[in-house]
């Protein structure tokens, strides 16, 4: 390899074009620097007299562009330039040779050349604008595929998202494809819960910050959330707020994600993000905002499927899921279980006196007692009009006391006192069921609805 030395007058001037010249012919090479010497411009030229000196140049030094012959002692043909740009992906190639073949042109362009000079033709008008339109096409072309790779990640994110069925993970999948996009950000997410800001995600240089709160009239975050809009600083100098708990990192994206989040894509450096670099986090946050109304949805339908709309407690479609579940689970772990049969007395009465309106504020009255007075592992089961089901786990023969305990309170009389001047009493039967005995669990529950109306009818 040959470093030749500066052109005169022009050497090491600071913002001058840097150029890699791979010719192992010195006369050409020296023609070259000779046919940029006539411009005004300012360059530095380097030489390498084969294909592996240049590639070692590369790894170590920026270029502006490389002119190269296709032909040297260790490379031929196209081979030189497609090797040339697997190391070097941002530099335009510019082939210089002796061959004025359109064939070969050709096939050096589709190799990776931005442009192709026959030695001998050259003028220094024509290399300068070659070199300069190279540098312009390369940049484009550049920045073509840079936006082609993102779409690919954008397009993969919204894919993920689509499948995802979890809040928390659509959060972490959102900062892991924001910094593929953005390798250089650092990210982080807020979700906003009860009028507070909670980051639920982030990247693994800011993972302690997971857990850490803010107030919505504080900081960057609570200014994007309340605002309801993107805001983008360039410098430290021109964040948009002075209390932001994000001192230290000079640029930013703070972007709202509908009305239950803001993601934030930072970074320790100045002007670190382009209106681009805006524009396609705005993408992915609608795509993460839609991933997260649909699971919302998802999570409400499914509610809405086991749960009473009246009373909020568990419906008579969950109550096979929940007794299979436990009765696995009392199998498993040889325990057994706890069931009561409640009724509410005389609850006909009450509608025919009081109006439907007050026998539903009865009902979830009812509803609301029984579930203060049992444990969040057990169930309560609206069966049917004022007739419910608790299953007590592990529980079994204490259900007995349990059901004690539920008919000595006060509580449920007073509130109903004052609902519709009256008290509001239960009858309540109790079994319980132990896979060892043999005794099956439609037993069980034909014991507590028969205890159930020895109760009432004992009244």
């Amino acid at each position: 390899m040959m470093l030749t030395g500066p052109a005169p007058r022009k050497e090491g001037t600071p913002g001058a074009m840097r150029i890699l010249l791979i010719e192992n012919d010195p006369d050409d090479a020296r023609a070259f620097r000779e046919t940029l010497d006539k411009t005004t411009g300012e360059f530095r030229i380097d030489r390498a007299e084969n294909l592996s000196g240049a590639l070692e140049m590369v790894s170590g030094t920026e270029y502006d562009v490389i002119v190269t012959d296709l032909d040297l002692p260790d490379s031929r043909g196209n081979e030189t330039v497609l090797e040339i740009g697997r190391r070097a992906l941002k530099v335009p190639i510019i082939v210089l040779t002796e061959i004025d073949d359109q064939a070969i042109e050709t096939d050096a362009i589709k190799a990776g050349a931005q442009d192709y000079l026959v030695k001998g033709s050259l003028d220094t008008d024509m290399l300068l604008r070659t070199i300069r339109h190279s540098i312009e096409r390369k940049h484009l072309d550049w920045e073509l595929r840079q936006a082609r790779r993102r779409l690919r990640i954008l397009h993969d994110a919204a894919s993920s998202l689509e499948t995802c069925t979890m809040k928390k993970k659509a959060y972490q999948l959102a900062i892991d494809y924001a910094r593929m996009i953005l390798p250089e950000a650092v990210c982080q997410i807020f979700s906003e819960k009860d009028g507070i800001l909670t980051v639920v995600a982030a990247s693994p240089e800011l993972s302690s910050r997971v857990g850490n709160r803010t107030r919505l009239d504080f900081g960057l975050a609570g200014m994007t959330f309340a605002e309801n809009r993107t805001f983008q600083f360039r410098s430290g100098e021109d964040m948009p707020v002075i209390n932001s708990p994000d001192d230290g990192y000079l640029s930013g994206i703070s972007i709202p994600i509908s009305s239950r989040a803001v993601f934030q894509c930072l970074s320790l450096s100045k002007d670190a993000f382009s209106g681009d670099d805006t524009s396609m986090m705005e993408m992915l946050g609608g795509h993460l905002a839609e991933t997260l109304d649909r699971i919302t949805l998802e999570r409400k339908l499914r509610n809405l499927a086991i749960h009473d709309p009246l009373t909020g407690v568990f419906n008579r479609n969950f109550f096979q899921i929940a007794l299979n579940r436990e009765k696995l689970r009392a199998e498993r772990y040889e325990s057994s279980i706890g069931f009561l049969m409640v009724d509410i007395d005389s609850f006909k009465e009450i509608n025919d006196l009081y109006g439907h309106i007050a026998g539903d504020r009865i009902l979830r009255e009812v509803a609301d007692y029984l579930s203060s007075s049992v444990r969040e592992t057990d169930y309560l089961i609206r069966y049917g009009g004022d007739e419910f089901i608790m299953i007590l786990i592990e529980t079994g023969q204490t259900a007995a006391v349990v059901r004690d305990r539920i008919l000595g309170g006060s509580r449920l009389a007073e509130r109903s006192i004052r609902l519709i001047g009256r008290p509001v009493t239960l009858s309540i039967g109790h079994s319980h069921w132990d896979p060892k005995t043999g005794f099956s669990i439609r037993e069980a529950l034909a014991e507590a609805d028969r205890r159930m109306y020895q109760h009432k009818n004992s009244k």
